[in-house]
């Protein structure tokens, strides 16, 4: 099996991409020094890879078990090409400009927004077997699999048209040749739910067989057959557990997250400039028109 842990193409300059065995002969025999610690597999200028590092880096790959076993020295020299790109770049002075350090900032920042609201937020969150339960026994009825329909649209370019030919789209046949002589075709499956209310009456509720419409939209006047229909049925507990797990988690993380900002704003002074807000928003508004 061809394995490959550096791209092909689109990566590397040419004239760059050496032999993966000559790469790790040429890094890794240049980086054996009994002076490194235990923990730490390569030294490159003064920063070190450790062990953890490359670790890290080889279980983010979610390499299968059939990868060979030259792996760990492959990723090292990736780490090592890494460290020197960013060696160089500190040297380069590119942590000074504007730019790059305003990116730096920005970076900095999400790490630590990111960092604690797992430990204000996510950590705090735990729904128990009893709270889906509740919610199950509650909403009993709500909880279905969706019902669904097949359909097919026809889209006729006028109204004029459109009126001529509506009593035949209901006759056998009629709207299969309606379709071959304008414009339209299957739509596929269509689920309770996905539509807007305004438009679900034609979709849902009316028998198979059954031929909807019109709706009038810019490309013209559309009508439909639902071909199929399939009514939506409740589910057990069990199929319906990890869907109510996931929703009392997502819905009770975006409470504390609310309450735990509210905190915050109320210990905190806030000033806006509304003259400079003010001029953003007209400026905003002026260019939308």
């Amino acid at each position: 099996m061809n394995f490959r842990i550096f791209p092909t193409s689109g990566s590397f300059h040419r004239g760059m991409a050496l032999p993966l065995t000559l790469l790790a002969g040429l890094s890794l025999t240049s980086g054996c020094h009994q002076t490194l610690s235990d923990n730490v597999v390569a030294k490159v200028g003064t920063r070190e890879i450790t062990k953890e590092s490359l670790q890290s880096a080889i279980k983010d790959m979610n390499l299968p078990s059939s990868a060979p076993a030259s792996v760990p020295s492959d990723v090292l020299n990736r780490l090592i090409d890494n460290t020197l790109i960013t060696e160089e770049a500190e040297q380069e002075g590119l942590p000074n400009r504007p730019d790059i350090r305003k990116k730096l900032e920005d970076a900095r920042n999400r790490i630590l927004r990111q960092a604690l609201i797992k430990t204000q937020v996510d950590d705090k969150v735990k729904v128990t077997d009893a709270d889906v339960q509740g919610y199950f026994d509650k909403h009993r009825q709500e909880i279905k699999q969706p019902g669904y329909v097949e359909v097919r649209q026809l889209i006729i370019p006028d109204q004029k048209t459109a009126d001529r030919i509506v009593s035949s789209l209901r006759k056998k046949k009629g709207f299969s040749r309606a379709i071959e002589k304008f414009k339209g075709g299957p739509v596929g499956k269509i689920f309770e739910g996905t539509v807007p209310p305004q438009f679900a009456k034609f979709f849902f509720g009316v028998p198979a067989g059954s031929v909807t419409g019109p709706i009038a939209l810019k490309d013209g006047i559309h009508y439909f057959k639902i071909d199929k229909q399939v009514p939506g049925k409740l589910l057990s507990f069990d199929q319906a557990k990890a869907g109510i797990t996931q929703f009392l988690t997502s819905r009770m993380k975006q409470d504390l997250y609310q309450k735990y900002l509210n905190s915050l704003r109320a210990k905190t002074k806030i000033e806006i400039n509304q003259k400079s807000l003010g001029e953003l928003m007209g400026a905003a508004s002026s260019v939308k028109k």
